[in-house]
């Protein structure tokens, strides 16, 4: 069990050898003030500040040595090596075919949109956008929760940035545009296949009478796709787009103080993070943790234990 850190009053000393945390608001890894989804989560505190300044770097001294928590982390260095260059040529590949397969079928779209389809073509957007928060928590939360880097293909191609992310949680922020979407235009690809051939294969009046699911699922691809991206600007604190802060600002996207609260240690709440508007309701019934439970209770395994192995690393 790692110690809790303590919390200390505004201009308190952290005590010698220890630098003092910087005030909330310069890094999002800064637990948020305000209400908390629930109390263990804001309980249990790890032994570090997560507070970063404009290079994207937290420093921790626990007792009996020293590390440092972003890029200069030695789980964080070591994790950022394994990206390797046949992940980066996936990488390209899945963003050059889901945006042209995105272009192609929004064209389609289009061609067979009706004036009477608009309160169906609302609600499908709506509902996909819902659906969207809710996958990004689910696969979210089963790569921060389960698995290990080691396990086979899937392990460093998918896992490794989740462990990284925890460690580093602004090296999202140096990741270029392919690094930063790839893996969501990768997951898209299918489905972006399946509409296609729907639009070069159905015929004009099974299309029409579609129209209306194929902009559910539109809404939908789009969001997936865009949800790392989102993710991205939750954690970016300078040099943003006006847009983007406006939307931010009033929840259209992840915001980047909500998004805080799920960078608390363990971080085990607040998944979500397309929107993030199911993330309370989900606290609040406490899905996640059911869900936790009930495999933990199956497999006898430990939540999150490889996240904390490689967050403990220090040579």
């Amino acid at each position: 069990m790692l110690p809790r850190a303590t919390a200390l009053p505004p201009g308190a000393s952290a005590g010698p050898g220890r630098p003092e945390p910087p005030p909330i608001g310069t890094e999002e890894e800064q637990p948020p003030r305000g209400p908390e989804p629930r109390g263990r989560a804001m309980e249990r505190l790890p032994p570090r500040e997560e507070a970063a300044g404009p290079a994207g770097e937290a420093s921790e001294e626990p007792e009996g040595g020293s590390r440092r928590w972003g890029a200069q982390h030695a789980g964080a260095r070591e994790l950022a090596e394994l990206y390797s260059p046949g992940k980066r040529l996936q990488e390209w590949i899945s963003v050059i075919l889901c945006f042209s397969l995105i272009c192609f079928n929004f064209y389609n779209l289009l061609f067979y949109l009706r004036l009477e389809h608009t309160p169906s073509i609302i609600v499908g957007i709506f509902a996909g956008v819902i659906t969207a928060d809710f996958l990004s928590g689910l696969f979210h939360w089963g790569a921060d929760t389960w698995g290990s880097v080691e396990l086979p293909i899937i392990g460093k191609a998918f896992i490794r940035p989740f462990r990284e992310h925890h460690i580093d949680p602004t090296a999202i922020t140096r990741h270029d545009f392919i690094e930063t979407n790839g893996d969501n235009c990768f997951m898209t690809l299918v489905p972006l296949a399946n509409m296609a051939y729907k639009f070069v294969s159905f015929s004009p009046e099974a299309l029409y009478e579609t129209c209306p699911w194929e902009c559910y699922v539109f809404a939908l691809i789009i969001f997936i796709t865009m949800t790392n991206q989102i993710h991205k600007w939750s954690h970016t604190y300078f040099g943003l787009p006006r847009w983007v802060i406006f939307l931010q600002d009033w929840h259209v996207i992840l915001p980047r103080k909500h998004h805080r609260i799920h960078h608390v240690s363990p971080h085990e709440t607040y998944f979500c993070i397309t929107t993030g508007w199911l993330n309370y309701p989900l606290e609040k019934i406490g899905f996640w943790r059911c869900l936790e439970n009930m495999i933990q209770g199956l497999t006898g395994e430990k939540p999150r234990a490889d996240d904390m192995k490689w967050a403990q690393k220090i040579k």
